[in-house]
Formats: C-alpha cells, structure tokens, sequence
C-alpha cells in the first residue's frame, strides 16, 4: 500500500486581507498537518508514506499530477482549506488524472466546516474530520485489508452524489500518546522565515483547542477545550529538531501560554536541557507577567505575538477578546525589558468601530513599541461568530462562504466587514497605519541594527517595500 499526502499549491489562493505579496515575503512553513497525519501513517500501519508540497516546490496541477503518476499511490490525503480550495480540487483532479483508481481522501478545516459540499466535489472519495491522525491510519489500514472503510469512525464516504452516514471521532485527550510530525519526510531546507535568524524553521504544536471566546476565530477541527502536551514530551520533539539541524521553531499553538504552570514546566525542561533553539509562542496580553516572561526568555522564546485586535476599550468589548488595553501595554514592556521581540496583531473595520476607535488604534500602534505588527482588514471567516452576525444583521444578503464552498471560483474574494467604512477607505487607514509603524526613526535603527547578514537584510527590505506600497492589492 502506497499513500501520499499533498499540501497544494496557492497559485488560486484566496486573497482576503493580507495582501499575497506580503505573505510570499514572509516565509515559507512546513506543511505541519500533513506530517502530523503522515507519522500516524508510519506509526500504525505497514504503507509506505510520502509527502509532497507543491506550494514549496512551486508545482502545478501538471506537476503533481507528473509526481503522482510516477509514485502510483494506492491512497491519496490532500490538505483542504477554504483559502486555498481551488488548488485543492486542482489536485484531487491531478490525482485522478494520474491514477484513476487512486483513493482520494481530503482533510483539514475545510472539511469539517462544509462536509456535504466537499464530498460533492468530483473525484473526492472520503473525508477525515477533526484531528486526522488516527482516522486516516484506520482509513488506510481498512483499505488495505479491503475491508469496509466506512466504518472508519470519523471518516465520511459519499455515494451517488449524496453524503452517507457518519461517525465523528473524540478529540484526543492524551496528546503525549500521537507521534511526533514525521519531518524526516519532507525536505527541511526547504523552510524559511523573514522573522529568523537561522534556516531551515519548522512549526511545531503543544497543545490543541483554545476555549476564548473572540468572535473572529475558529478552528472547528480542534475544538474549544484546551488540550496540552507535557513538558517532557514538547522537549523531546525539540531535541528532536535539533538533532536534525532545525534550530528554529514557530509554535502554532492557538494559545501556548493559558496555562501558566504548565508554561512555567516546559519553559523549565528546556532550559534544563540546554537546547540550541529559539522558539516563538502566541500569547495573550493577560496571561504574561514578569516571571512567565522571564521563564519564557530563559527557555530560548526569542518571539511573541500578542493579538491585540484594536486599541479603543469598547471594541475589545464587542470583539469578546478578554483583554484591557492596559494589559495589551504592559505585554509589550515586559517584552522590552527581557529582550523578547514581539509581534502585535490588529484589525481595521470592527463591528459598530467609529473613527474614534480607529484613532486609538493608532494611537496604540504609536505607544506600545513592538517590534512588528500586522494589520488587517476585518474580514469574517466561515463557521465564526463574526460571519454568522453578519448574516443575522443583513450586512451580506446570503451566504456567500457556503456557495463558494459548493461552486469554488478563482475570481471569488470575501467581503470585509464594511458596516460603517468602505473597504477603500478602510485599506487607505492600513496603509497609513503600516507607513507610520514601519518608518518610526527609532525602529528602524534597531532593525538595522539586529540584521545580521545581506540575506537577512535583503528579506526584511523586499518585505518593508511591499508593506510600504500594499494599498489596493488586496481587493
């Protein structure tokens, strides 16, 4: 039994509000799913796996359908997200082109948000929902065994164009006991990012589901109640990816730092351990104090990224974020005093969000001296709260993510949430947003300060540029 597993590529990917060239500029990550689910592969069946990333290795539909051809996999597991679904279906046809009888099972967050219009979709065969490591090793070993792969709790069949019955899978309560992302089936050099100081990176997760309440975010596959590894067991993987020459992590963890003692334990492993690594970590603004970040430091986090979502009180208020904007300040200071860069994460064109707020926004990006900060364009996401508010208010007239889902186009690009803005004057106020953070006389002396190589400093200029001249690109 022959499987292969596929991160498309994203030449149709869906621009929302990020503009594409920006995103190209800022890296290139491991596809971290597809090695999750590819050791579940090595780890509870007899197949032989690999994995192929078009979007790195810069494949076109033709391209993986020249790699499928060649390997002649019996079973086929693509990555399917909404952004990048076009390329999705463009590699399930590839596939079937290649080797028609090939078993083409999809996951991801796709899937779990629009089963029954994904199952429709030509030449798909089966679904994974929620976390896919268990599942599609049951999946593959049920095809092997020529058995009734139906029966595969949380795995969905389609027949006849309609959607059979389905079980859905527990999420798993004891993480230590999957097996680390096989990343001895990818090639590691592959993977960059502008924000490191050495190459190859990878991602890594030490806990799964985030139980915040934010109206903009949702990860349905993972669920709400927070799930963690042991200190031991996220130092082993470390160790890990050390032995194999990675010296920098990006942990995607929705989260990392809710629980406080369990941060203070794998901040204490690892520097027990003395790892050569330096590692980043989302976190919120009111779970960091001076010893979690002093820990933190220790342990070799040399990044945080704190969303902050917008500066005026009465928005986090009807974001749900949870924070105070005092909160959000005394992050970044304790950031600055143990020498940790941060990252802060906004957003422009909130629900009821005046002028007014938006001017303490700005205020905020100009007083609370991060390091970066990334701003967006307030789009709603499928399966969010924001999304469906949108809907219930008549703010969009149908639902437009439910019909890209069952007839995806490549013209097609989401509505912001323009309730008191339009999207040109709202992209206008990003674009001066980013002018005035990123050409502050004082940053940018420390950021040519810190660069280290021609390389370095020829990524973050490409990227400066494009963040400088990015109005209108989203549209």
């Amino acid at each position: 039994m022959k499987v292969l597993l596929i991160r498309p590529g994203h030449e149709h990917m869906i621009t929302t509000n990020v503009p594409k060239s920006v995103d190209a500029e800022t890296g290139m990550y491991p596809p971290l799913g597809l090695l999750c689910v590819a050791a579940g592969v090595v780890a509870w069946t007899d197949a032989e796996v690999r994995v192929l990333d078009a979007h790195a290795l810069g494949l076109d539909a033709e391209g993986i359908s020249r790699e499928a051809a060649a390997y002649q996999p019996d079973v086929v597991g693509i990555q399917a997200m909404t952004f990048t679904l076009v390329d999705a279906i463009d590699t399930v046809r590839a596939v079937k082109a290649a080797r028609g009888r090939t078993h083409v099972c999809l996951g991801g967050p796709h899937v779990n948000l629009y089963p029954d219009e994904t199952l429709a979709i030509a030449g798909v065969d089966s679904l994974v929902l929620g976390e896919g490591e268990r599942p599609f090793a049951d999946l593959v070993n049920a095809l092997a065994a020529g058995g009734e792969a139906s029966d595969v709790p949380g795995v969905v069949f389609g027949g006849d164009g309609e959607p059979a019955a389905w079980r859905a899978r527990e999420l798993e309560d004891d993480l230590d006991s999957l097996p680390h992302p096989a990343r001895q089936l990818s090639d590691i050099s592959m993977y960059w990012s502008v924000l490191a100081k050495r190459r190859p990176i990878t991602t890594m997760m030490t806990s799964r589901g985030c139980p915040m309440k934010c109206i903009f975010c949702d990860r349905p596959h993972l669920g709400k109640s927070f799930r963690c590894r042991s200190a031991a067991n996220v130092a082993d993987e470390m160790s890990e990816c050390v032995a194999m020459g990675i010296h920098e992590l990006f942990l995607y963890d929705d989260t990392f730092s809710i629980n406080r003692n369990r941060v203070l334990a794998v901040c204490d492993e690892v520097a027990r351990r003395g790892l050569d690594v330096a590692w980043d970590i989302r976190a919120r603004a009111d779970t960091l104090d001076d010893e979690v970040v002093a820990a933190l430091k220790k342990a070799g986090v040399a990044r945080i990224h704190i969303g902050v979502e917008s500066g005026s009180p009465r928005i986090l208020k009807v974001m749900q974020k949870g924070i105070t904007v005092a909160q959000a300040h005394h992050a970044f200071e304790l950031c600055r005093k143990h020498r940790i860069t941060s990252l802060a994460y906004f957003m422009f064109g909130n629900p009821t969000e005046t002028q007014q707020d938006i001017d303490m926004t700005f205020d905020f990006l100009r007083k609370c001296r991060a390091d970066y900060a990334h701003i967006a364009v307030t789009t709603p996401f499928p399966g969010t709260q924001l999304y469906q508010m949108g809907l219930d208010q008549g703010l969009y007239s149908h639902d437009y993510w439910r019909e890209f889902a069952a007839d995806p186009r490549p013209s097609f690009s989401p509505p912001a949430w323009t309730e008191n803005f339009t999207f040109e004057e709202l992209d206008a106020m990003r674009a001066q947003a980013y002018r005035k953070f990123y050409t502050r006389p004082g940053r940018v002396v420390r950021e040519m300060l810190a660069i280290r190589s021609l390389k370095e400093f020829g990524a973050k200029a490409r990227l400066g540029m494009k963040l400088l001249l990015a109005r209108g690109e989203s549209e």
